[in-house]
């Protein structure tokens, strides 16, 4: 993707060393990124073209994933078919197991639990993982109501177009 910007090749050395540090700067990094009054027009430009192509880059990798990831369930819905429709045939011909040169295919005994009504079970069967709702605290907080341990900061956010 980064065909699509030209990048400065000491710009683009120092983002690559970023990536493989996984944003992590160490101080010669620090060093190479540090920006004077006199270059900011210059270096602004060329740190705009390289945000524009990291954030490419980024979306053409989230949608690699979601691609990855649907042909996965496809596989992994075709395989439980598969199974299924064997292990189905298998119960019909009353066989155990079934040999072949290549493969063998056999049943094996397992246990599961299964829940019949959840509210009939104590409280020490259930995992929670309490959640913090931000939504609700900023809310709350902008509604005029006190929440102790929280508060809304104003940021500055970096747009790059």
């Amino acid at each position: 993707m980064r065909a699509l910007y030209h990048i400065d090749q000491e710009l683009q050395a120092i983002n690559d060393e970023l990536i493989a540090s996984q944003g992590e700067i160490t101080d010669e990094l620090f060093n190479k990124l540090a920006i004077t009054q006199t270059e900011l027009a210059e270096k602004s430009a060329n740190y705009g073209l390289v945000i524009l192509s990291n954030e490419a880059d980024s979306k053409a990798i989230d949608a690699e994933i979601k691609r990855l990831k649907a042909m996965k369930d496809g596989i992994d819905s075709a395989t439980a078919k598969l199974k299924e429709t064997i292990g189905f045939a298998m119960q019909k011909y009353e066989l155990s197991e079934v040999k072949t040169p290549l493969v063998k295919m056999s049943f094996r005994a397992s246990k599961s639990v299964h829940i019949i009504d959840e509210s009939l079970l104590d409280a020490k069967y259930f995992d929670y993982k309490p959640t913090v709702n931000k939504t609700s605290i900023k809310s709350d907080i902008e509604s005029g109501v006190i929440v102790e341990g929280a508060t809304i900061i104003e940021k500055q956010n970096l747009q790059v177009k």
